[in-house]
């Protein structure tokens, strides 16, 4: 594994069920703590992994979930706002607008993680499956790379793992574009780093869903050996 140095957090993530415009969640920390994946990025050394939060209101509170951020210039706190459930396009606020065509890239690294069992359509994982820190740190990877963030998966301060996995999530041979996670949005909040958020369907649409029925036109994907 490549030496890693001093780390600062620099992103979090909240992805859940909404039911309106507005959630209430609070950052709880990175998965794995000090034990989640480095990656060099924008010129620093930085925890990459999927983000836990916690609901403090409404139906769900006191449940816990996971997500990636999608704002590299706010810090992660851990407290608590209420934040809006925005089209990823509209994100980042305060900023300029991320717009169509990166919102669709935010959306195809995450529907492809998940088309690769790594997490689900409401971007959770299983924290026992193999690997599980370096896939969420691969998949964090992608998504910062996506609205421009300057990484470098070959600088000897990044994880082998996540590189390895970053290289699996986004080969060009198996790597679909066109997917999607229905009902992705982002949640913003002045003074806190955007995060993904997935609104769940309708019951009834959920009826002809299969485990990954959320992602539109899933393929199966050849896995690089």
């Amino acid at each position: 594994m490549k030496k890693s140095i001093a780390i600062a957090i620099v992103c979090s993530a909240v992805s859940g069920a909404a039911i309106a415009e507005t959630v209430d969640v609070r950052y709880t920390g990175i998965a794995g703590g000090r034990d989640a994946s480095h990656l060099r990025v924008e010129g620093g050394t930085y925890y990459a992994g999927q983000m836990m939060h916690e609901f403090t209101g409404g139906a769900r509170a006191g449940e816990t979930f996971g997500t990636f951020c999608i704002d590299f210039k706010e810090r992660a706190n851990t407290s608590g706002a209420t934040y809006q459930i925005v089209d990823i396009a509209d994100a980042p606020m305060p900023g300029v607008p991320y717009g169509r065509e990166i919102a669709n890239k935010i959306n195809a690294v995450v529907a492809n993680a998940a088309a690769l069992g790594w997490i689900d359509n409401k971007l959770q994982a299983d924290a026992n499956q193999t690997d599980y820190l370096a896939k969420m740190g691969a998949i964090q990877a992608a998504v910062w790379e996506a609205f421009g963030s300057d990484i470098d998966v070959d600088h000897r301060r990044t994880y082998n793992s996540l590189e390895n996995y970053y290289e699996v999530l986004t080969n060009d041979q198996t790597f679909d574009s066109s997917l999607r996670i229905q009902g992705l949005r982002a949640i913003v909040a002045e003074g806190q780093q955007d995060m993904l958020y997935v609104v769940p369907l309708p019951p009834a649409a959920f009826a002809s869903l299969g485990l990954l029925g959320g992602i539109a036109g899933i393929r199966t994907l050849r896995r690089r050996k």
